[in-house]
């Protein structure tokens, strides 16, 4: 018998004694299956051989690696030694900076003066603007209109025919007065010889007369019995021939012939529609052809170089009002400020809104303003003389307290104050607290000082001199009497 031993696919401890088939001899199945299931596991062996080794040389790597880190470390120790000395270095030079001052720097504001003076205390009130010189031109005859001469905007002077209305009619109507006057005349011409006029009864009547009239005015006697007494002048003078002429004239027709003609006269003339005077025209509401009537409205004429503003004062505000105190007039349209003055007052007030009306005349050379425009006005009230003012714009509330900033050399001194009265532009200063002071001309910071210190450093960016919008209305007041305390 030979003894066969199967192949070895490898050596290692998990190795098994290997199962001998003797030559001559054929395996059982039980065998067979032994057999299998040894080469199974052999395969098994190997693949778990195979793990282990990828497992041992990753276990290598990674000693390797921190064998390297390890080395790398030992480097970055110096590094961080010599860091951990340029850190102290660096901090030790910080130290060396810091003890140095830091240089303060300035901030730029602008400063204004401390004044002496009065104090305008106005009363506002609002209206509008309107033209004093307006009016609607009408027709006077009626008529086809022929023609329309102006359109909206057009400027005109006095006496400018604006549109003309069909005259035929009316010269036709002027011929027959004519020649009604003519024959009148005729007829008187033809009685002339008739009568006769007694010139001395006329001077004697307008003697009398003209008597009459200075004792009337005199008061002398009464309107009635100046009437009486004329009456029974006029009879005498008439019965001596004082009045022939005209008697004879009303005999003839010759009286009512001449009026008829001058009636006449003037229908012919008012078909020819004119400008009351220069202005603008507006609403031009003709057209050539239609057929207008009497008292037709053709158009508006508005003269704006004389122009006057109408505003309501309320009644608690008129106590101290006259006519001829300056007013101050913004018109916020143009953005301008006019300087006028009070020209009326109305002597009775509007019951529903207890207001007053007050008109305030101006001269408009450019027409740059136009009526219907809105106005607010300030109108000179009390004044108060002889007060400390700082500009209004200089005032700080801090802690609802109110202070200033008094420029001291290059610093900013802050300082409480006590305020009485004010007006848009100046407040009044009673009395300044923490031992400071303020007096005429020193100067005070007017702007960037919201967030100013105390002692703070400043710059001067520009001086505001000091101005006061009521300078030109004070000092009249005070001279007037008008209206100061």
């Amino acid at each position: 018998m030979i003894d066969s031993a199967l192949p070895d696919s490898g050596a290692g401890t998990f190795d098994q004694p290997r199962p001998v088939i003797r030559a001559g001899i054929q395996p059982t199945q039980e065998r067979l299956e032994m057999l299998h299931s040894e080469t199974v596991n052999r395969s098994r062996r190997q693949t778990w051989r195979g793990s282990a080794t990828i497992l041992i040389l990753c276990i290598g790597l990674l000693v390797a690696i921190l064998a390297l880190g390890g080395c790398l470390g030992s480097g970055g120790d110096g590094a961080d030694a010599d860091s951990t000395a340029a850190a102290d270095s660096a901090a030790a030079d910080t130290s060396a900076v810091a003890k140095k001052p830091k240089k303060e720097k300035a901030i730029r504001v602008n400063v204004g003066e401390m004044r002496q003076g009065n104090l305008v205390l106005p009363v506002y009130a609002d209206g509008a603007i309107r033209t004093p010189k307006s009016v609607e031109v009408k027709t006077k005859v009626g008529g086809q209109m022929m023609e329309v001469l102006v359109r909206d905007g057009d400027r005109v002077r006095k006496g400018q025919i604006l549109a003309r209305i069909d005259p035929r009619e009316y010269e036709i109507a002027l011929e027959e007065s004519r020649y009604r006057h003519l024959q009148a005349l005729s007829q008187m011409a033809a009685e002339a010889d008739t009568f006769s006029v007694n010139h001395q009864a006329v001077a004697d009547f307008s003697n009398s007369r003209e008597e009459l009239e200075r004792m009337r005015d005199s008061g002398t006697i009464s309107r009635e019995e100046f009437q009486n007494r004329l009456l029974e002048l006029e009879m005498n003078a008439l019965q001596e021939g004082a009045f022939r002429e005209a008697v004879f004239q009303q005999r003839t027709g010759l009286a009512e012939a001449r009026m008829a003609e001058e009636r006449a006269r003037l229908n012919l003339e008012y078909t020819e529609v004119r400008a009351p005077f220069a202005g603008v025209i507006q609403g031009m509401q003709m057209v050539a052809g239609e057929f207008v009537t009497v008292s037709a409205t053709v158009c508006t004429i508005f003269n704006n170089e004389h122009l006057e503003a109408s505003i309501n004062v309320l009644e608690a505000d008129l106590g101290n009002l006259s006519t001829g105190r300056p007013v101050l007039m913004a018109v916020p349209a143009t953005g301008d400020t006019l300087k006028a003055k009070v020209d009326v007052i109305s002597p009775a007030l509007d019951q529903a809104t207890r207001t007053c009306e007050v008109i305030i005349r101006f001269d408009n050379p450019d027409d740059r303003y136009r009526p219907g425009m809105f106005v607010r006005a300030q109108i000179a009230g009390w004044v108060y003389q002889d007060k400390l003012l700082a500009p209004k714009s200089a005032l700080l509330i801090r802690d609802n307290r109110p202070l200033v900033f008094k420029k001291e050399g290059d610093r900013a001194r802050w300082l409480y104050v006590d305020i009485g009265l004010e007006n848009d532009e100046w407040v009044e200063i009673l009395k300044v607290h923490s031992g400071g002071s303020l007096a005429p001309g020193e100067e005070i910071v007017v702007s960037d000082h919201l967030t100013l210190a105390h002692e703070a450093l400043i710059k001067v960016r520009k001086r505001v001199p000091p101005t006061d919008r009521w300078g030109f209305a004070a000092d009249d007041l005070v001279a007037t009497g008008k209206g100061t305390r």
